[in-house]
């Protein structure tokens, strides 16, 4: 088996500087990886300077010379708009451009959502417009599971990949050379959806490659750090061993970060880390 890495998302730190701040600061805390975040509105995506790719290389060669690598990268969402012209036309050529960045920085893997009110036949419409991309620069799409809320509800409703069995049928139609699976393990675990962060993994079993990990009152989508919410993780890394998970892990506890004082920053991080370590044993002891 390949050396499973730790990870961390990059969206969340973007008030302590550039993205060699970011990296290094991740890096000291322990982590031998990162999600490359391109986020709309974020200042440190790379995908918006005329010179991205040379920013991107740069990165790249910083990266490399601390020893810590990008595993993945998240696209900007959402990824369509019904009834969008305009914006459906701006956001694919961002799209394409995250592929290219995620491959200069070194990831094989791109998290891209599907249209949340898409069946998977459309959005497997959708996720062909990528395709000449994918094969360009060898990279991997990673499909997410979403939600729902209607205004005013408690729970969330579904969406598209939020049901095990709609997750499998998106990937069904899709090539497996060229398109996988992130389980966001927060998403999964929100009541409303019938179905679980298990249910999943047991479903998708080896086509699942990819994790978004992060805590919630089975409520919110709160990303908050593992073990300070309602989420089972116990269970959640058994059935992760069962199905010899391959895949690395990575986390999204965006609003745990977010709150500290900058100076907290290297510590808060660095328990992350540790959380990640742990599951880390649990999966290969």
């Amino acid at each position: 088996m390949a050396r499973r890495l730790l990870s961390c998302e990059t969206g969340s730190f973007n008030k302590i500087g550039g993205n060699f701040e970011i990296i290094k600061l991740l890096y000291q805390a322990g982590f031998q990886a990162y999600d490359f975040s391109m986020f709309e509105g974020h200042v440190n995506r790379l995908i918006d300077a005329d010179n991205y790719q040379q920013k991107a290389q740069e990165l790249r060669q910083y990266a490399d010379g601390l020893g810590i690598v990008c595993n993945q990268a998240h696209a900007p969402f959402p990824t369509i708009k019904e009834n969008d012209d305009n914006y459906n036309n701006y956001i694919f050529q961002k799209i394409t451009k995250a592929i290219e960045v995620a491959y200069i920085l070194g990831a094989r893997t791109i998290i891209v959502h599907p249209c949340n009110n898409y069946t998977a036949e459309q959005n497997a419409d959708m996720y062909q417009r990528f395709l000449p991309y994918l094969k360009d620069f060898g990279m991997k799409i990673a499909l997410e599971n979403m939600w729902n809320r209607k205004k005013g509800a408690k729970y969330v409703n579904k969406a598209a990949c939020s049901h095990h069995k709609d997750f499998l049928k998106h990937l069904s139609l899709l090539d497996e050379r060229y398109f996988t699976a992130c389980l966001d393990i927060g998403h999964a675990e929100m009541k409303g959806l019938k179905t679980s962060a298990v249910k999943i993994i047991n479903t998708l079993a080896d086509r699942l490659t990819n994790l978004h990990i992060h805590d919630n009152d089975l409520c919110g989508d709160l990303h908050q750090l593992p073990f300070t919410g309602k989420i089972n993780f116990e269970e959640i890394l058994d059935a992760l061993k069962q199905n010899n998970y391959q895949g690395d892990l990575t986390f999204e506890a965006n609003n745990y970060i977010k709150p500290f004082p900058l100076d907290l920053y290297p510590k808060a991080v660095r328990l992350l880390a540790e959380i990640g370590n742990y599951f880390k044993d649990r999966l290969e002891n």
